[in-house]
């Protein structure tokens, strides 16, 4: 994946081992990454993540949310948790693809995502990647896969401020300005 398209987001992770554990995730991520879409059926994301290169888009889009509820919280701009949030939110998505064989092989992608960051994960402190894990397993709240799913109520704070960042950046109605 050319991680360079989100160098303005990396540049927003000051701690450096979590910005450095980020870069090397997304330059292992698969180039189709960069060209396809969110989402094919176009159901759950608005027109823009549906077309070509849409997946980065709604990358883009959750992080400008995850920025939104950091200055909600008025958390510094070197707080660790943003950088968790915002490496969590770059890496989300990585273990999408071009096509799936069912429908629970797509439900399936934010494991698959934990278990590519996994092969990263000596970078950082184990309690950061800890948390950055479950950020991007837990991502798709109560529409993820059945096999990793974990009631809300037991959501941390990072793990709901992410979720909510990716359903409001698949949310249509919402327009950003």
């Amino acid at each position: 994946m050319k991680y360079t398209v989100f160098n303005d987001i990396l540049n927003q992770i000051h701690n450096e081992a979590v910005r450095k554990f980020t870069i090397e995730c997304l330059k292992a991520a698969p180039d189709e990454l960069d060209v396809i879409p969110t989402s094919k059926s176009g159901k759950y994301h608005p027109p823009e993540a549906n077309k070509e290169g849409g997946l980065i888009w709604h990358i883009q889009r959750a992080c400008y949310f995850g920025n939104t509820f950091m200055q909600a919280y008025k958390w510094e701009k070197d707080d660790i948790r943003g950088d968790i949030i915002l490496s969590s939110l770059l890496l989300h998505d990585i273990g999408k693809k071009a096509e799936y064989k069912n429908f629970w092989e797509y439900t399936d992608h934010p494991k698959t995502a934990a278990g590519m960051i996994s092969k990263y994960k000596n970078i950082l402190p184990e309690k950061v990647f800890k948390m950055i894990h479950g950020c991007v397993l837990h991502h798709m709240g109560p529409f993820g896969g059945k096999f990793f799913m974990k009631p809300i109520k037991d959501y941390n704070i990072l793990e709901i401020l992410v979720y909510n960042s990716d359903f409001l950046a698949s949310r249509k109605e919402l327009k950003v300005e």
